[in-house]
């Protein structure tokens, strides 16, 4: 057994969740380059444009993550069923403290791999590992190693624990095992997934929580808020329903069902009125292309090059850009600084084909940088919807069968296309008379 190495002497307030406390290993990580460069990277992209309060970092984001995932990690390992009691490690022990250390370090660095405005151009410039691939970089990189080489002299980590690779076990922790085996082939053990989960987790992530609860609050839009202290007390680590009992899934009590309902729904309307909001998708398409005509691949060839760029030295550019139409991308770039005569977006029937769209461009004769769209492959709500629940009497469900409520809430994106507003009322006469 081992004394828990985390003496929180240190805090910062956050608007969130209050005071976050913090030791000396994760004050060096906070005061690293890479760390800091996240004050400069805008949680919802040019969002700011169409909601002035939606100016947080991903800086705050990430402090936020570590606050709930400890507070998760503690309550799963408190609250533990008699089928998963060997899975887990006691309070006080040295796995409790090693693998708490791991989740507050992953958590803090699971956005270090983000590009300027986050999402807006990643799937084009980063590829399809995206930005987790370039979390990994900047982990192994020279700026982190005087943190790493602190934190392994720490007299705690090598109690019981020097066949660990602590660095190692961060990076996995904080990409999740989907992108863990993309980038190197391996898998995680039953634990280690269910550690990762509590940061990654599409459904009970750490990370959803902080950036629905963090995003409502910024922008003043409620929708996002709800009971999440609710959802974590009931939070519980269960054997998985499909896989068998040695194969663990965060799950929920059966009290907690509601709790699940308003997260799905706090979900749901964000999307509609914030990250699917027809302004925003608009503003971000230009700053999309106007990024793709700036920057490419080939610059990001190394961690120096990538951790140099961030919101600050976009906007620079574009504001350039926006008054000398010599330089590339100066018609987006004038449509974001002046906000005039921007694309209109819509949002297409779930019918819609790219062929359909193909052939109204071709009929009217519209020109590339006169109309654009963006089609998203359909999330099937049963995957998302596969989390056990735990019932009396022991018994696990999944918990689609547990609320007809989380059934009802539509789970895809929207299909979209932009249009030039000299040529809309064209493609919405187009659409209203459209039939499939």
């Amino acid at each position: 057994m081992v004394k828990d190495f985390l003496h929180t002497d240190k805090k910062i307030y956050d608007s969130v969740h209050g005071f976050v406390l913090f030791d000396e290993f994760e004050k060096e990580l906070i005061d690293s380059l890479p760390f800091q460069r996240l004050h400069y990277i805008h949680q919802l992209g040019i969002s700011y444009l169409v909601y002035p309060g939606a100016t947080h970092t991903r800086f705050e984001h990430s402090l936020g993550v570590m606050a709930l995932a400890s507070l998760m990690f503690d309550k799963i390992c408190k609250s533990v069923r008699p089928d998963v009691f060997h899975f887990v490690p006691r309070k006080g022990s040295s796995d409790y403290s090693y693998w708490r250390r791991v989740l507050r370090m992953a958590a803090l660095c699971h956005d270090l791999g983000h590009l300027p405005f986050s999402h807006v151009a990643e799937k084009d410039l980063l590829g399809a590992l995206g930005h987790e691939h370039w979390t990994l970089k900047i982990i192994e990189s020279q700026y982190l190693k005087p943190v790493w080489d602190k934190l392994r002299k720490a007299p705690s980590y090598h109690e019981d624990l020097i066949e660990r690779d602590i660095v190692e076990d961060i990076k996995k922790i904080s990409i999740g095992a989907a992108k863990w085996k993309e980038a190197t082939g391996k898998t995680l053990t039953p634990w280690e997934r269910i550690v990762s989960e509590l940061i990654t987790g599409d459904f009970f992530g750490a990370d959803r929580i902080d950036y629905l609860l963090r995003d409502a609050k910024s922008t003043g839009v409620a929708y996002g808020l709800f009971d999440y202290h609710q959802l974590i007390e009931m939070l519980r680590i269960l054997p998985s329903v499909d896989r068998g009992a040695d194969e663990l899934q965060l799950g929920i009590d059966e009290n907690g069902i509601e709790s699940c309902e308003a997260l799905l729904l706090a979900r749901h309307f964000m999307h509609r009125r914030i990250y699917q909001y027809s302004s925003v998708k608009a503003y971000n398409f230009h700053l999309r292309r106007y990024m793709l005509a700036n920057y490419s691949k080939e610059m990001l060839t190394n961690v120096d090059a990538f951790l140099s760029l961030s919101d600050t030295d976009v906007i620079s550019a574009l504001n350039k850009a926006a008054k000398d139409p010599s330089l590339p991308g100066h018609s987006d770039a004038k449509r974001v600084i002046f906000r005039q005569h921007r694309f209109r977006a819509i949002a297409l029937s779930d019918a819609m084909t790219e062929k359909d769209l193909i052939a109204f461009k071709t009929k009217n004769k519209l020109k590339d940088t006169e109309i654009d769209w963006e089609f998203h492959m359909a999330e099937a709500p049963i995957d998302r919807l596969s989390f056990p629940v735990s019932r009396r009497h022991v018994i696990v469900q999944k918990a689609r069968d547990c609320s007809d409520l989380l059934l009802k809430v539509p789970s895809k994106k929207s299909n979209w296309v932009y249009i030039s507003p000299e040529r809309d009322l064209e493609l919405i006469n187009f659409l209203e008379s459209w039939a499939p």
